[in-house]
């Protein structure tokens, strides 16, 4: 069942979440540090992915993560932001979140690129994309 806690809608080919800056993001420069970008793309992606899935529990995150990049582009206070994400490419098992991080006026404040790969924990392995997710992914990139 999904949550009304998800509130992120779709804008423009995005899925757009709200949020904002936490006290704990900012480091003692008074930006946010490098590694929380990384968290912020893991919420985008979360969300996006309960957007396609059913929500039931952690173990419903059906992926690992096989590679995470980000380019910074501007540095991010404690302020209002946007995570949008959408998705890239899909392989026999893996799928490409393209991820951006926007400031209050809609400026991007870092870009990246993560790629996961569907992870089926009883197995403990690697599982591939089925037709029902490719079905729901291409009706939204229509």
């Amino acid at each position: 069942m999904k949550s009304d806690l998800f509130r992120g809608s779709w804008r423009d080919g995005w899925f757009v979440v709200p949020h904002h800056v936490l006290f704990g993001d900012v480091d003692a420069f008074g930006h946010v540090n490098n590694a929380v970008f990384f968290t912020y793309f893991e919420w985008g992606r979360t969300q996006l992915w309960f957007e396609l899935t059913e929500w039931g529990g952690a173990t419903d995150i059906g992926f690992i993560v096989a590679r995470a990049e980000c380019d910074f582009k501007k540095q991010l206070a404690m302020e209002p932001i946007e995570i949008a994400t959408r998705i890239g490419v899909m392989g026999s098992s893996s799928i490409e979140f393209l991820c951006e991080i926007r400031k209050g006026d809609g400026t991007i404040a870092a870009t990246g690129r993560v790629v996961v790969v569907l992870y089926d924990w009883e197995t403990q392995s690697k599982k591939p994309i089925g037709d029902d997710l490719r079905k729901k992914v291409a009706a939204l990139q229509a």
